[in-house]
């Protein structure tokens, strides 16, 4: 049985802190941020960002901006709620050496919709919760998804450090690559995931299916990868079935299928681009898509049993639904989960095999 540390959220415990909350970063995320703290009466007291985009007569939601330096001369102990992603290892590192002078939270809001993540979620998910982690394969995938919880619910980036391991294991250990592989790359964005199962493999493989649905992206994508032999690139976005749907582009990761974006794109199921042909691995990357997704190449799973690597972090419930679908549609899966360094917990993936 799952037992979790953290009784309190993050909003409630900012809310009743008695210290100065700063905010690190603008932009999308922040402005997440600022509509749940106006939900919780939760106030800022100021914003700082790094000093790269520092400019000095910049205002956000009608703060003057700051470095941390003004930060460090300011308060002498404060609570600093992180508002962007950080992958890089330097600014990793960075934020470790600012969590030994300050407190830092990251707050989880998802990438897509507004269920954020709460007390209230686990109450709400309990059943379905407690189902996944007794299916989870091995003791770091339990470990993951506990402290995924554990730091969704409050926020603090030790969670994430506690649990994180480097996408090589996953090669070596779960997802073990070799010749003549027929890899789907769904969500291909410009060829960066083509490119790392190219050097896992050596550059031997049978075929190379690659979806993207971003115009600019897929433009991009057949600039660095269309000389490759035995590989189509489509240009539709992967769901459940055929059929033409409103889509927000732009060239960037986040393109997605949202309901409310301008562009219309056609999408398809994997089963029918495969054919009824093999497919070995498959990587789904499809923001917020990847229950639609799955539904749509569950003739696939029955009868090939592909590896699969899918991202567990788009949407509020993905890290406890998305493997019970697997499990669904194909019971003889194990499935294991792992988090690669990145701040929130982004780069939660879901494995099997």
């Amino acid at each position: 049985m799952i037992e979790l540390v953290e009784k309190t959220d993050v909003w409630t415990y900012l809310r009743s802190c008695n210290k100065p909350i700063v905010m690190y970063g603008t932009g999308n995320g922040a402005d997440k941020i600022f509509s749940v703290f106006d939900k919780y009466g939760i106030t800022v007291s100021d914003i700082f960002m790094s000093d790269t985009f520092y400019r000095g007569d910049r205002e956000f939601h009608g703060y003057k901006l700051l470095r941390y330096q003004d930060i460090l001369d300011k308060y002498d102990d404060c609570v600093i709620v992180l508002a962007f992603a950080i992958f890089r290892r330097d600014m990793l590192k960075y934020i470790r050496e600012i969590s030994e002078k300050y407190e830092v939270l990251a707050p989880c809001v998802p990438v897509f919709g507004d269920d954020y993540f709460s007390i209230e979620t686990l109450d709400k998910y309990a059943s379905e919760i407690e189902e996944t982690y007794k299916l989870l394969a091995d003791e770091q995938s339990r470990l993951v998804f506990r402290n995924s919880l554990e730091y969704r619910i409050s926020g603090k980036i030790k969670y994430l450090f506690d649990c994180e391991s480097e996408r090589d294991e996953v090669f070596q250990n779960i997802i073990k690559l070799a010749e003549h592989e027929t890899y789907v790359d769904l969500g291909a964005y410009r060829g960066d995931t083509v490119e790392e199962f190219l050097l896992m493999t050596h550059g031997l493989y049978d075929y190379i299916y690659a979806l993207e649905p971003d115009i600019k992206n897929y433009q991009k994508l057949l600039e660095n990868m269309g000389s490759l032999d035995n590989a189509e690139f489509i240009n539709k976005a992967s769901w459940s079935d055929k059929r033409v749907v409103n889509f927000e582009g732009g060239g960037g990761r986040n393109s997605n299928i949202t309901g409310n974006g301008e562009t219309a794109v056609h999408t398809t199921d994997v089963d029918s681009v495969l054919g009824g042909r093999p497919a070995t691995y498959i990587k789904m990357d499809v923001e917020g898509a990847e229950a639609e997704t799955l539904e749509g190449l569950k003739g696939t799973l029955m009868e090939y049993k592909p590896k699969l690597a899918i991202s567990a972090y788009h949407r509020t419930g993905d890290i406890f639904t998305l493997p019970l679908l697997v499990k669904k549609l194909n019971p003889e899966y194990k499935i294991f989960l792992r988090h690669h360094p990145y701040i929130p917990d982004w780069e939660t993936n879901i494995y099997c095999c």
